[in-house]
């Protein structure tokens, strides 16, 4: 690569890359605040609203992963400029992704206790947890309609409009919550209710703004209705093929990864607390590594569907060396950062807090290889539409690693808390070790628009 190209990278980097951060960023403090205000409440009302966003969290995978067969396609017709193309994968993936949103609302708003009962035994967890999700059920709809115009904004690279839903969102979240849970300037103190309905109010906000600018300045995204009852059979099979292992792989890793939630919380309410909470912390430092997966995906697609093989290998091997460097900085910075976190949640007992202590530092330990498997498979693999190897290793890593041995070590061997995370973290190292070959093997460039690669570009040499 010359200094050209470099020069180039950099900046399409910056401005890719810069507003995706910022957005998610502001999504992760979504979740995070809403923890951190409800663990005024104490250990219970921590674990009811921790249970149902473990539940949300599975759905928002499963719409997220739906919607990324579009960012497969679309990122590559985007580097062809074939908009037209664009709107109508899009359409596709609204289809599905609204009708598995209407299921969601109708099963946390009609029964909504059974979603919390999956998390823990505890009657008071799953009572505070059922009232949750049942008033923010239908936030499943609005987020399944945002997250398909963001996916497809980010892919023709106009990412600053979500940043700026999500922006005005948070802020919106941030100050219902202060006045509803705790019931400020003249509001009834709500409790968790007050968390579900600014999380409610919050997200309607978010979409009216995505929507209103997608459609004001007339951008690809702006589907008409006659995109979405286009069915083109040939593109329809075509979708399905490469984003069913995408959809696979974002619900059976989000299931895998809630099945921890259900181990922790039948070993102890502290435990699930504790997980939570790390987890809130976790996904904050995580959204680094997200932003830089999801420019990678975009830039390396554009580089594939433009047909520029060798700058889109380049391209990937400076996404990864990005992801080690961050990895270290924030792996040395939440060691440091751990004791003055745990010691903010002053309403948990002193064991919660000892977990949350012992939990951030396997988390830390463990950042640099979660880093590199989320470059490969948010970004690498799925630019070239390597879905089925990254399904595979994604969701055989959790069910097939990670969750039996966290089994094992806490029902079986009765290890302590921090040894039970830590021997569960094995998935990543083992995960990492996996996508790493497949990466040096070159075999996961595949062009979806257009001509394919020739083998001899195949066949040139992928040592990073």
């Amino acid at each position: 690569m010359n200094n050209n190209t470099d020069k180039s990278f950099v900046w399409r980097l910056f401005i890719i890359a810069t507003p995706i951060l910022l957005q998610n960023m502001l999504s992760a403090s979504l979740n995070f605040i809403d923890v951190f205000m409800i663990g005024g409440l104490g250990e219970t009302s921590v674990a009811a609203v921790g249970s149902a966003n473990q539940f949300f969290f599975v759905f928002n995978m499963l719409v997220f992963g739906m919607a990324s067969g579009s960012a497969i396609f679309t990122s590559q017709y985007w580097g062809a400029r074939e908009i037209k193309n664009i709107r109508t994968v899009m359409g596709i993936g609204i289809r599905l992704t609204m009708g598995i949103a209407s299921i969601f609302t109708l099963l946390t708003f009609l029964f909504p206790n059974i979603s919390i009962r999956i998390f823990s035994p505890d009657a008071a967890v799953v009572a505070l947890g059922g009232e949750y999700i049942r008033i923010i059920s239908f936030t499943f709809l609005l987020t399944a309609l945002s997250i398909n115009y963001a996916v497809v904004l980010r892919s023709t690279e106009n990412v600053i409009y979500p940043m700026i839903g999500s922006f005005v969102g948070v802020i919106t979240n941030t100050v219902l919550n202060y006045i509803l849970i705790f019931g400020k300037f003249g509001a009834p103190r709500l409790g968790v209710a007050g968390a579900a309905y600014a999380t409610l109010i919050a997200r309607i906000i978010e979409t009216s703004i995505i929507l209103a600018l997608t459609y004001s300045r007339k951008l690809p995204a702006a589907i008409r209705l006659s995109d979405i009852m286009v069915f083109p059979k040939d593109l329809f099979v075509k979708y399905i093929k490469r984003v069913l292992p995408v959809v696979l792989q974002s619900v059976g890793w989000s299931a895998g990864f809630s099945m921890y939630a259900v181990i922790y919380g039948h070993i102890s309410t502290d435990f699930l607390s504790a997980f939570n909470i790390s987890g809130s912390i976790e996904r904050l430092c995580l959204i680094f590594f997200t932003g830089i997966g999801s420019a990678c995906s975009i830039m390396v697609g554009n580089r594939i569907g433009a047909g520029e093989f060798k700058k889109a290998k380049a391209y990937a091997r400076y996404f990864l060396m990005i992801g080690l460097g961050m990895s270290i900085v924030l792996s040395m910075i939440l060691i440091w950062a751990r004791i003055p976190i745990a010691s903010l949640y002053t309403e948990l007992s002193s064991t919660s807090q000892r977990y949350v202590r012992e939990i951030l530092l396997v988390i830390a330990i463990v950042m640099w290889a979660k880093a590199s498997n989320i470059i490969f498979h948010m970004g690498i693999f799925r630019a070239g539409g390597d879905t089925v190897f990254s399904m595979v290793v994604d969701v055989g890593g959790v069910w097939l690693v990670g969750v039996p041995i966290a089994a094992i070590a806490g029902f079986l061997l009765h290890l302590p808390i921090p040894l039970i995370f830590a021997a569960a973290a094995v998935e990543e190292v083992t995960k990492m070790v996996i996508g790493m070959i497949r990466y040096r093997s070159g075999r996961w460039m595949n062009r979806l628009v257009g001509a394919s690669h020739s083998e001899e570009e195949l066949s040139e040499d992928f040592t990073a």
